[in-house]
């Protein structure tokens, strides 16, 4: 058995998807919310007996490999070593997998780690930063904290000794260089306290340096690579991931040390945002692992900001949303370490959106004057009226009469006069053509026999040959003649083995989509489906046939042509007629 057939053998394709997608049974097959797109309704199957997983939806999907390829973003190689680690398989050492440069950039950045976390033990001032800020030594190394050394070339010369050129180094961005002309380079992180980045699947992408003592900037980040694309980062789901699933719950703060004291003080579902704001893809991200989320941003009024940013664009998303309130302190890091119980008292308690809204204007504007009532109501209002139902519209605004002493009434009056608040559609990643209807009839047909190869005789027999059918089937078509004429019955191996290797999946993909769309059909439906399809594909192709004959006759002038095209034109009447 080889590595490829040995890790098939080792994980099924819904124990790997389910740890990506909640599934739930559905006749033979299992079905979840698509993974690759945004969808409200189940579109994606998966089918233990064909061994792969697909959406209806966007048409992404295929066996263990394609789906990590898809739900990873990777290329085989990468997906066939996560899929190896999953599985424990032991790949040869020709396997190709640092034939990119992502995974080169990787391996750069693992020895880098390596690097800094031996500077920061053999510098106890450094390491006492993180000491007095509260972390522990088992902490410091869960993270993999380091320190670069005040120099311009110790990184470098410390990866050249590991064969790495000067290109790779600067294509991963652990060393500078002032301009293209410029032959030098230099460390990049110089004398800073180090903060590597991990992707949820726990590879090194990149650091974030801070600054020792006092200067500009505080932080220094790592550029995009290709192994590091902050967009699609959130810092600490590596540690996090397994708790977000079992908590169903994920926070987001805003900082790496935020993140690391909250891990350490037990909130092992907390992640952070890697120096940008709260992106589409990070959301999209989380998905994968629960739909719920707590933003819990810092106390001041740019973590206020932050977190009315995250709520406008996670109302976007399928995702319930919660925020936490930081009791003590600008931030969780302080809270955590002045009062622990308070901490987690306010994880234990998160608070509505709408209680943030009212929390926030009810502290910010004065709800005794009428300036401050005009600013809360112009601050709620619009919130209000983007609730689901009258009856929640009707909660919130009996609660706004009751903190501005006035009538719910005239609430409601100015609240049917707002206009409504549009909000934005969430693009989504689909590409192709969407929905179960873009399936030819050919290819419903196609999907009978797939999934019940003994019916290709009648399928055979039924349609009318020398007839061309739609050019993106007729090739399968062809293949199920060549090797039902040839063995006289239809092997789906043997089949795959006439396709190329885009069709072979293909096949899989039709036989799933007649067993998800007639799940329950019995034999004599079945049939009776199966004879309504080749009625219609041999009455269509007919029918554009008379349509090309009729044009070919007005525009001949060769009488015995003419004359041809006329009996053609008789005979595929009859035929059209006894359909």
């Amino acid at each position: 058995m080889d590595h490829l057939e040995e890790i098939r053998a080792r994980i099924g394709i819904e124990e790997l998807v389910g740890s990506y997608v909640q599934l739930k049974k559905a006749g033979r097959n299992l079905k979840g919310l698509c993974p690759f797109h945004n969808e409200k309704s189940p579109s994606f199957i998966v089918s233990p007996d064909k061994g792969i997983a697909y959406c209806f939806g966007c048409h992404q999907g295929g066996d263990i490999f394609k789906f990590t390829q898809l739900v990873e973003n990777v290329n085989f190689p990468e997906a066939l070593k996560i899929l190896a680690q999953k599985t424990g398989v032991k790949l040869p050492e020709h396997a190709p997998l640092v034939a990119n440069q992502r995974l080169k950039t990787i391996e750069i950045n693992q020895w880098a780690t390596q690097f800094y976390q031996e500077k920061l033990e053999a510098n106890p001032p450094m390491k006492n930063y993180f000491l007095d800020r509260g972390l522990t030594d088992e902490t410091i190394r869960k993270f993999k904290l380091g320190y670069a050394p005040d120099s311009f070339d110790q990184l470098k010369n410390f990866l050249a000794g590991k064969n790495f050129d000067k290109k790779d180094l600067i294509e991963a961005a652990v060393v500078s260089q002032r301009s293209i002309a410029d032959q030098n380079t230099y460390d990049r992180f110089r004398n800073r306290l180090m903060f590597p980045i991990f992707d949820h699947q726990d590879n090194p992408v990149g650091f974030s340096g801070r600054i020792v003592g006092q200067g500009e900037p505080k932080y220094i980040n790592s550029p995009e690579t290709p192994a590091y694309s902050k967009s699609l980062i959130l810092y600490g789901l590596n540690w996090a991931k397994e708790s977000v699933k079992a908590k169903d719950m994920a926070i987001f703060m805003e900082g790496y040390m935020d993140v690391i004291a909250a891990h350490q003080a037990g909130t092992t579902n907390a992640m952070a945002t890697c120096g940008t704001a709260l992106t589409p893809q990070q959301l999209k991200l989380i998905q994968r692992y629960t739909k719920n989320v707590c933003f819990c941003f810092d106390g001041d009024s740019a973590g206020k900001d932050a977190t009315f940013r995250a709520i406008e664009l996670a109302q976007l998303s399928e995702v319930n949303i919660q925020v936490i309130m930081v009791p003590e302190g600008k931030d969780p890091d302080e809270c955590i370490k002045k009062n622990p119980a308070a901490w987690q008292k306010a994880v234990e308690n998160p608070i509505s959106v709408m209680d943030f809204y009212f929390d926030f204007a009810l502290s910010h504007f004065d709800s005794k004057s009428i300036q401050g009532k005009r600013q809360i109501m112009d601050f709620l209002m619009p919130v209000i009226k983007t609730a689901k139902s009258e009856v929640e519209q009707n909660i919130h605004l009996n609660r706004l009469a009751l903190e501005l002493k006035t009538d719910t009434k005239l609430l409601w009056n100015d609240l049917r006069a707002m206009k409504g608040k549009k909000i934005a559609v969430q693009e989504t990643s689909a590409t192709g053509p969407k929905g179960r209807e873009q399936f030819s009839q050919e290819e419903y047909l196609l999907g009978f026999v797939f999934s019940h190869p003994e019916i290709y005789p009648e399928v055979a027999k039924g349609l009318i040959e020398n007839i061309p059918l739609d050019p993106n089937t007729e090739r399968f078509y062809k293949a199920c003649k060549t090797v039902y004429t040839r063995e006289s019955f239809i092997d789906l191996a043997h089949i795959k083995e006439e396709l190329s290797e885009e069709d072979r999946g293909r096949v899989e993909v039709l036989g799933l989509l007649v067993d998800e769309e007639y799940p329950d059909f019995s034999e004599e439906t079945r049939n009776r489906e199966i004879r309504k399809l080749i009625r219609a594909i041999n009455l269509r192709n007919l029918t554009g046939i008379h349509k090309e004959y009729q044009y070919k006759i007005r525009l001949s002038q060769d009488p015995e042509q003419t004359k041809v095209l006329l009996n053609r034109l008789k005979e595929t009447s009859e035929l059209m007629q006894g359909i």
